[in-house]
């Protein structure tokens, strides 16, 4: 289920408008329906007594809310159907052209296989249920109820108590079926799928020698006994989806049974008139329809958690892999080039100091590599980052980042290739999306959204009501002091450097945290180098190599 749940968010995400939209559009025919069995069948019974008795009886204000009902459920049928499914089409369209740019992009030819693009292409398509078959109906069957029950409750006690057993039931019946879901079933008609696939399409490319070996009917007879397995589980599939349809149905004819006997009771006692009565039996006369829409749905949620299950652990290879592509069209440099960062015998000595701080220190971080900076404090290992970020000049020596001396690049380019986090990440009195663009002003919100997923902190922004928009106060006020030490990373995860430059990223974090802190960094920093200035055990553990300041000092 929490697949699922990631799915519904990130559609929620890439278009709130329209999702809102779509389920709006599905409430409104919805409502007219009942409403437009409830009041017909009121306005009827109303016009006979009224012919019965010689009673006075409006017939064009009833008559003209039948005809507007009727207008808008004709109207919404249509509206519902073009916005839900545009709200869908959209979402898909998107989550393709991303999944398949990964699919693509994968460095592991052997997982770009026909059989792998072909469960792709059926994942995607089994998604479109998550929002037309689940959330819709769901969220339909949720505002009918409790807009049920407001009525009922005011119209009489016995009426509302009857309703809401058996809206009850109607939800037990919904909790049953996700709880006993048969994902076995599941599994095995996506295997016996994929083996039909893979079957039939060798028993093709090999006709030739199988004719000539007398292999074709034990070809044929494997894609068969694979479609029978596929049969066997479908088969239980539809019969627990027909299960659940006839018990929903079994539930409505009971409702529809107490519901006219406590109409005819209510009736008769002078709770409410003949023909509130009819209308309230013919409401209870639409509802079956409307609450088993959402058992199709769920009677195939073990399918659609299979497929969403795969779908976000692709999403997860691309994000980390979207940490690994190049930015504004500058190429990655590839393993066996210059290292990335070179120090060439640097000095260094801060103005009125009696002596140098660092003295013909050599160094150098190459390709992919974590280089940990360790010695006591004081030593120079901060002075280390400044110089490789060139917010300090060395008094001596040089200092290379892939090949070029650092002090010859522009400050644009440096500053794509170089990304600092530091102990106390400055964070903007602006929104939460201004503080991520200023590492890329191009970043879309689906990119910020990715980078706060890898940093732990799309949960916590979600929470706000105003998402990216949430405005935050000055230094970060508003966050928690990890929580904007996350920030900070989501905004080095968007900067794709060539080179991570870690002040004390951990400093004043407690163990857990800077343990989570440092764990996503790593995980997601594609192919980037690290020069880390480390103080922590589990800072220098995470090093492909450690150097003690002092020994580099001596040359």
């Amino acid at each position: 289920m929490k697949a699922i749940w990631q799915i519904v968010a990130s559609q929620h995400r890439h278009a709130r408008v329209h999702f809102w939209l779509g389920i709006l559009a599905a409430i409104l025919p919805a409502t007219a329906g009942i409403l437009l069995l409830g009041v017909s069948g009121w306005f009827i019974t109303a016009a006979a007594v009224a012919g019965l008795s010689g009673a006075f009886l409006n017939i064009f204000a009833p008559s003209a809310i039948i005809r507007a009902l009727a207008i808008i459920r004709t109207a919404g049928r249509y509206g519902e159907r073009v916005l839900t499914h545009d709200a869908t089409f959209r979402f898909l369209t998107a989550l393709r052209n991303q999944l398949f740019a990964a699919f693509v992009a994968g460095r592991d030819r052997r997982r770009r296989s026909g059989v792998l693009l072909n469960r792709l292409t059926l994942d995607i398509t089994a998604l479109d249920t998550v929002y037309l078959r689940i959330v819709v109906p769901l969220c339909l069957c949720v505002f009918t109820a409790i807009g049920l029950l407001c009525g009922w409750k005011i119209i009489s006690l016995p009426v509302f108590a009857t309703g809401a057993v058996f809206l009850g039931a109607w939800a037990g019946l919904a909790l049953m079926s996700v709880v006993r879901a048969d994902a076995g079933a599941a599994r095995r008609a996506d295997a016996a799928s994929d083996a039909i696939r893979l079957r039939a399409a060798d028993l093709v490319a090999g006709r030739k020698d199988l004719a000539i070996y007398g292999g074709v009917e034990a070809a044929a007879q494997t894609v068969l006994s694979a479609d029978h397995r596929l049969t066997v589980a479908e088969d239980a599939e539809e019969r627990r989806a027909t299960r659940l349809i006839c018990l929903s149905a079994f539930i409505g004819q009971v409702f529809l049974a107490v519901s006219l006997a406590v109409a005819i009771r209510g009736a008769g006692d002078a709770a409410f008139g003949p023909a509130l009565a009819v209308g309230l039996v013919l409401v209870v006369v639409a509802l079956p329809e409307l609450f088993s829409m959402v058992l199709p749905g769920l009677a195939r949620l073990p399918r659609t958690a299979l497929a969403a299950k795969r779908v976000s652990a692709l999403k997860s290879v691309q994000a980390v892999q979207k940490n690994e592509t190049c930015v504004a069209g500058r190429p990655r440099q590839e393993a066996g080039d210059l290292p990335v960062l070179q120090f060439e015998n640097v000095s260094f000595r801060y103005s009125g100091a009696a002596r140098n701080v660092l003295e013909a220190l050599s160094f150098d971080v190459g390709q992919g590599e974590v280089v940990a900076i360790a010695g006591r404090s004081g030593c120079g290992k901060s002075t280390v980052a400044a110089l490789a970020s060139r917010l300090l000049r060395p008094a001596g020596g040089r200092i290379l980042l892939g090949g070029r001396e650092i002090g010859s690049i522009e400050e644009q380019a440096l500053r794509r290739s170089i990304s600092v986090l530091s102990q106390r990440a400055y964070l903007f009195n602006d929104t939460v999306a201004a503080n991520l663009r200023i590492a890329s002003e191009q970043a879309t919100d689906a990119d910020l959204w990715i980078a706060l997923e890898q940093a732990a902190l799309a949960d916590r922004i979600e929470e706000s009501a105003h998402g990216l928009g949430t405005v935050l106060g000055e230094g970060g006020l508003g966050l928690s002091g990890g929580e904007q030490r996350r920030l900070a990373l989501a905004r080095a995860f968007l900067s794709h450097p060539d080179l991570f430059i870690l002040d004390e990223m951990t400093e004043g974090l407690d163990d857990e945290t800077a343990r989570d802190v440092l764990a996503r960094f790593l995980k997601f920093r594609g192919n980037a180098s690290v020069l880390m200035i480390a103080h922590k055990r589990l800072e220098l553990e995470a090093a492909d190599r450690i150097l003690h300041l002092p020994e580099l000092s001596s040359g």
